[in-house]
């Protein structure tokens, strides 16, 4: 069986399955991406690919001819475990799966080893409960503050062009740029903050990385990096600020800021082990190859890392 064409036929398939009723709201649109955009290895193409299925409903035929390519690649015993792990891996994506959901799993589990046309009605079933789930995990932090769009339309963004205006700056960034920038600061604090708080050079070097990267003036830049390690990034969600991030960056741009987030860890004394495996977590949720990963973790010289 060809891995990637199946990792792709079932993610279609799941949200084919998702569409079951005709109808997703936005936030479960949101919720499935957010499922979807961490399943193993989907890559950055792929990706866009399955967007447009998320757009509109799937029809009742593509659903049977998506379920039965799904079913057609499964042979051996190899390929059964492959279903599973996948199913695990995007039911689990936020750390727990419920008694309900590991009960509708192994009669998965069952369908698979039977390859029966079951498999369909049983991720129907499933998803609307982890897709309950994942609005949960998004919308129940206990601040607005912690939503994404919420972060950056009406807190850092806001808060960037009020204290400018008391500076008597005027910033007025096109909408793209100050999505970018608002998240790549919300990322970098949060590999700042990794080892026991932000220290000022940590700090400095955030500010430097968005003028330098973003073509921030020195103040803008400035107000932003100290706007970015304030509390207001406590909780902010992992799988929606990668997710933004990813859907508004250029792969150049995720390449190079994944060397500016090793350049911010080594910014107070050496790059630790735990800073360096947030890196790699972040980099995999962006889409990057492991070697893009290593590329990265090259600029930092040996002796400045843990």
């Amino acid at each position: 069986m060809a891995d990637r064409k199946f990792i792709m036929d079932l993610a279609k398939l799941v949200i084919a399955a998702a569409w079951a009723d005709g109808e997703l709201k936005n936030e479960e649109v949101n919720a499935l991406k957010d499922l979807l955009f961490n399943l193993e290895d989907v890559t950055g193409k792929e990706w866009a690919q399955l967007q447009m299925y998320m757009d509109s409903p799937v029809s009742p035929e593509e659903t049977e001819k998506l379920l039965g390519d799904v079913l057609s690649q499964i042979k051996t015993s190899e390929d059964k475990q492959l279903v599973i792990s996948s199913l695990e891996n995007l039911f689990g994506a936020d750390g727990v799966i419920s008694g309900e959901e590991l009960v509708l799993l192994e009669k998965i589990k069952d369908d698979v080893s039977q390859v029966s046309t079951g498999l369909l009605a049983r991720l129907s079933k499933m998803l609307p409960g982890s897709l309950a789930k994942r609005e949960t995990t998004y919308t129940g932090g206990a601040q607005r503050d912690t939503q994404v769009d919420d972060y950056i339309e009406n807190r850092i963004y806001y808060h960037l062009k009020s204290t400018a205006r008391k500076k008597g700056l005027a910033i007025d960034l096109p909408e793209e740029k100050a999505r970018q920038v608002c998240l790549a600061a919300g990322i970098m604090a949060r590999i700042s903050a990794v080892d026991s708080g932000i220290s000022e050079r940590e700090k400095q070097t955030i500010k430097d990385v968005l003028g330098r990267q973003w073509d921030l003036e020195e103040q803008e830049a400035e107000i932003l990096a100290e706007l970015s390690c304030d509390s207001t990034l406590k909780g902010l969600d992992f799988f929606r600020l990668t997710r933004s991030f990813f859907e508004c960056t250029s792969l150049e741009q995720r390449r190079d800021f994944i060397k500016s987030l090793f350049t911010v860890a080594n910014a107070s004394e050496k790059t630790s082990y735990d800073e360096t495996e947030e890196i790699r977590r972040i980099a995999k949720s962006l889409k990057l190859t492991h070697k893009d990963f290593i590329d990265a973790k090259l600029t930092i010289p040996d002796e400045d890392r843990v």
